[in-house]
């Protein structure tokens, strides 16, 4: 199960990492977006065959440059994961097995957007966590459902669930969850992690427990237990990321924050082929990404490489520019983890069209 940890132990340098957990090969690029750009809600194509007219799809500009992971390719289309903007607000995006949406709303105009775009909208749009509180408490689009694009050989899509999880420079946090087309916003520096499930106020309510058992409450517990499940569930997941975060001590020098959050990203990761069900695809961790918000660096981990790839957030860029991680051959199947990528990719940039413009 996907995992986001805010690491904002040092108030004044956080880092936030996540692990992308998948149950077959995804396609992965890295993509540089500018400030400027004319992006719309919906496909064209999609909006046409839910029977919207161009007119109901929700249409906006981006504010500020960004840098994104995504998933997809250009059959499937491609769905925002991840990223980073020059502002240092970062936007998780985690499957949320409870969410439900409403209807697309055929007559209400400028309104109406993928839910697989509504992540790149927030990273365009807002400068931190603040801000998106704002809007999501006031928030008037039509999240529409679409199929998780994962790229390469996948058949049989799955559908959308998602909520977010936003962060900014300043340590703050946000979790949105969506219920019935509503948004539903969990906001405080404590919310710091994130799994699939169960709904978030009952993720809050089972940390609640483990504090006490690690005493963390006052009244405190006289005999604190230092243990935690060690599985692979997202509850189990949720509880040793909350237990190597809350026991740990803050850090001072900016690189041991980023080696602190990478190392309880991968404790909370699952191992390639771990497969205790026997089952014909076995989720494990696809990749691991971690933002440093104050250097504006955003890092990408493949655990098949041996070496990071890291692109800076640029708020000069002037075109769409992309380099593709993760390739997923679409006959069959095969793994490319391009494993001559590494360090900084700025290098290795490609320009390309904006996924998102029609």
């Amino acid at each position: 199960m996907c995992l986001r940890v805010l690491n904002n132990l040092n108030s004044d340098y956080p880092v936030t990492g996540r692990n992308m957990n998948w149950f077959r090969p995804i396609e992965a690029n890295l993509f540089q977006f500018p400030k400027g750009l004319n992006r719309q809600g919906l496909s064209t194509k999609k909006a046409e065959k839910k029977d919207l007219d161009p007119s109901v799809i929700f249409h906006w500009k981006s504010k500020y440059a960004s840098i994104v992971a995504m998933m997809g390719d250009e059959t499937q289309g491609y769905a925002t994961v991840d990223g980073m903007n020059t502002e240092g607000l970062v936007v998780n995006v985690l499957y949320d097995t409870p969410a439900t949406y409403g209807k697309p709303k055929h007559y209400q105009e400028n309104c109406n957007i993928s839910i697989l775009r509504w992540p790149q909208y927030i990273l365009d749009s807002f400068a931190n966590v603040n801000q998106v509180v704002n809007y999501a408490k006031s928030n008037t689009l039509q999240l529409i459902k679409e199929k998780i694009p994962e790229g390469g050989k996948a058949k049989d899509l799955m559908q959308d669930k998602i909520h977010l999880a936003v962060s900014d420079l300043h340590g703050h946090s946000a979790v949105i969850e969506i219920k019935a087309g509503e948004l539903h916003v969990y906001e405080g520096k404590e919310n710091q992690i994130v799994t699939n499930e169960p709904d978030y106020p009952t993720q809050l309510n089972i940390l609640k427990y483990w504090q006490y058992l690690w005493g963390q409450t006052k009244p405190a517990i006289a005999t604190p237990v230092f243990t935690v499940p060690g599985g692979i569930s997202a509850t189990q997941s949720f509880e040793r990321a909350a237990f190597n975060l809350t026991l740990s001590d803050p850090v001072q020098n900016p690189a041991d924050v980023l080696a602190q959050t990478r190392a309880l990203m991968q404790n909370g990761a699952i191992p390639f082929a771990f497969n205790p069900s026997k089952k014909e695809q076995a989720t494990c961790t696809r990749w691991t990404n971690l933002s440093d918000h104050q250097a504006g660096i955003y890092y990408f981990l493949n655990p098949l490489n041996m070496m990071p790839v890291w692109l800076e957030v640029d708020a000069e860029a002037n075109q769409c520019a992309r380099v593709k991680l993760i390739s997923v051959n679409n006959v069959s199947g095969e793994l490319d983890n391009h494993p001559q990528l590494q360090g900084s990719m700025s290098d290795h940039l490609q320009s390309c069209e904006d996924p998102f413009k029609s």
